[in-house]
């Protein structure tokens, strides 16, 4: 039978300098080896204890050869004894003494020897194992050659597990930063990018690899660095923050972000870093901004109509009580040029109050179907006029033109103000002004990112988009550009924009605005697409009556206004009775309903509204001919009413017009 020959002081030795330079399972696999070789043994392994009943043999010395790892249970084993009770010798039939032990049998072992592997605590770690397939002596002093090695041994399993652990440890932190819906955000005291997890760099158009390593500052403009700078300088006072954040995204465009920033100490208590939990907002603070936009926008716009209302009233008197005076002095008055520059004058005021209405969305319109191919061609000889000299004009319009329902004057006077927007923008370089007309099929999501996106439904949309080659806009004067009066220029040109808003409004349409520094701009109105179909049929214009018969009511809270109709009204023949406000009015036509030819009702009074004035009228009198009186539009006054007037009177009105709505009105139906 083989014996070992070494004295044990060679034996241990050499396992120690066989396993001196190794750590991990290196070690293991020399330590199996040399095990084999200084006990002359044909088997030897390594044992870790997985469970306090089951054994992994992960270092294998087989035949002198690596051998294949294994596992088994410990129960019915020697290791069983070796775990529980230390050093085990069986140098001679092992299988006799352990016959369930089926690994040993299907190995063919004959003798086992066994040296625990225990922690500094005395916890059982594994088992140093060998094994031959020949009856053998006992080992002399077994223990004492595998004693210290097996403390050795115990040091690289604690190692290891404890290696494991942190590499678990390290890959479930690994994977908590990649699954969060955060971005997490790491930089070192030199402020360069030490680790950047996916939902980061997806922030920013890049991935981690090309975060990581780059400077903070590489991901913003030069504002933003300054702003970075000075929250770097709190993180290393060890001032935590939570703060909103503009960065960059690889595109150029901005990227909003919230930052949750907490600086990194070293272990000395240095500082060595930041880390930042980082949430997109952009989409959020869009919509915010969008939302502020919106209520600004409706602010102005009540107050614009309010004011326009308001002249409106004032300009009736004007204009009327000027044009009465100017018919009864003669043409040959010495005051006559003069009434009529106060006439002159008073029509250019009614043409600013358009302009406020139209910003407000309560303009007049005539609704008809209306081609934009036609719209941009009828204004054609104009456009050449209002651009700059710098400028050429090009056209690209839809074969099949785009049909929409509006007002045709209103909409010229939207692409008007578009080029000249493009025009002023161009300025003195050498530039080109592109109108392009069609037709496209809107999302809800693409509606939403246009100027007064108020829940338009999605579907098909009707387009005109004017293009400029100018010096387009950074996102702050984006946002400003609706604003009434206001300018990038020396000169500003009034409403321009905000009355093209205002009108879009009306039309229940809305703009979307594409522009970058240095890349031009793109406004793009869009409107609901029309049906084609044919033509609507216009009312035939009837002149002012030269001989009224008749009692008319005329209700406004305004006496100017109420003098003047009367004036105007007694003048050609009919009989005028006035009401300060609708509760009056009412008294007096129920008081004898069937003697009134026509009543003239103001839309805004007091105490009773014009709505609910003409809901009462018509009560007591179902076809009486009733003309609306309105500086907004007739669309707006008759959905106030919720039926069809039988006539509308737009303020600021001349005394023909008053005739006229009056005759037409007694005329259209026999009360």
């Amino acid at each position: 039978m083989p014996r070992v020959a070494d004295p044990v002081g060679a034996q241990v030795r050499r396992i120690f300098e066989a396993t001196a330079h190794v750590t991990g399972e290196a070690f293991f696999a020399a330590l199996a080896q040399v095990v084999a070789e200084v006990l002359a043994t044909p088997i030897t392994f390594i044992g870790e204890l997985q469970t306090p009943t089951r054994m992994a043999a992960t270092a294998v010395w087989r035949d002198g050869a690596v051998g294949a790892p294994f596992a088994y249970e410990l129960a019915g084993s020697p290791c069983a004894g070796v775990v529980s009770g230390g050093l085990c010798q069986h140098p001679a039939q092992v299988q006799r003494l352990f016959p369930d032990d089926v690994m040993l049998v299907e190995m063919g072992i004959a003798a086992y020897f066994g040296v625990p592997i225990h922690a500094g605590d005395g916890t059982p770690l594994g088992i140093i194992v060998a094994l031959d397939r020949v009856d053998r002596e006992p080992i002399p002093d077994l223990d004492i050659v595998l004693a210290t090695i097996a403390q050795r041994a115990a040091a690289e399993f604690e190692r290891l597990r404890a290696e494991r652990a942190l590499m678990g440890s390290e890959a479930r932190l690994r994977q908590l930063i990649e699954t969060t819906v955060e971005g997490v955000w790491v930089i070192d005291e030199d402020n360069r990018t030490t680790l950047a997890n996916e939902q980061m760099a997806t922030m920013l158009g890049l991935t981690p690899a090309e975060m990581v390593g780059q400077p903070m500052f590489a991901f913003m403009d030069e504002c933003a660095r300054r702003e970075a700078t000075a929250n770097v300088e709190r993180r290393k006072r060890g001032i935590r923050e939570r703060h909103e954040f503009r960065l960059r995204h690889a595109s150029g465009a901005d990227v909003w972000v919230v930052m949750a920033s907490s600086p990194l100490p070293t272990v000395d208590g240095r500082y060595g870093g930041a880390l930042a939990m980082v949430t997109d907002v952009t989409e959020r603070r869009d919509l915010e901004l969008r939302i502020q936009q919106a209520q600004k926008l409706e602010s102005l716009a009540i107050l614009a109509g309010g004011v326009a209302h308001d002249f409106n009233n004032l300009l009736v008197g004007v204009l009327g009580n000027a044009n009465l005076a100017r018919r009864q002095l003669g043409p040959d008055a010495a005051v006559a040029p003069m009434l009529a520059d106060i006439e002159t004058a008073a029509l250019r005021a009614a043409d600013l109050t358009r302009q406020m209405l139209a910003y407000s969305g309560r303009a007049r319109f005539v609704v008809e179907p209306i081609s934009l191919n036609a719209i941009v061609l009828e204004i054609g000889h104009l456009l050449g006029t209002v651009i700059t000299k710098m400028a050429s004009l090009e056209l690209d319009l839809a074969v099949d033109p785009p049909m929409v329902e509006g007002d045709g004057t209103q909409l010229r006077q939207v692409v008007m103000n578009l080029v000249t927007n493009a025009s002023d923008a161009i300025g003195d370089r050498p530039g080109v002004i592109t109108i392009t007309t069609g037709t496209r099929a809107l999302s809800r999501a693409q509606l939403r990112d246009t100027y007064l996106d108020e829940a338009l439904p999605e579907g098909r949309y009707a387009f005109c988009a004017v293009t400029d080659t100018g010096a387009g806009m950074d996102a702050a004067t984006r946002q400003r550009i609706f604003d009434p009066f206001f300018t990038t220029k020396f000169a500003g040109r009034g409403l321009g924009l905000a009355a093209t808003l205002g009108i879009l409004r009306g039309h229940r349409g809305a703009i979307k605005v594409e522009s970058a520094p240095g890349r031009g701009a793109t406004f793009t109105v869009l409107l609901p697409e029309r049906a084609r179909a044919g033509a609507v049929p216009v009312a035939p214009t009837v002149g002012p009556s030269i001989a009224g018969t008749g009692l008319v009511l005329v209700i406004d809270d305004e006496a100017p206004i109420r003098r003047l109709a009367s004036q105007v009204l007694e003048l050609v023949g009919y009989e005028v009775e006035c009401a300060a406000d609708g509760a009056d009015a009412v008294q007096r036509f129920g008081a004898r309903p069937d003697a009134y030819a026509c009543v003239v009702l103001d839309m805004t009074m007091p105490k009773l509204g014009g709505a609910e004035t003409f809901a009462a009228l018509r009560r007591l009198r179902p076809r009486l001919p009733v003309v609306l009186s309105s500086g907004y539009a007739e669309q707006e006054a008759a959905r106030q009413v919720g039926a069809d007037p039988t006539g509308f009177l737009a303020k600021p009105w001349s005394p023909d017009a008053l005739i006229d709505a009056v005759a037409r009105a007694i005329t259209s139906d026999d009360g």
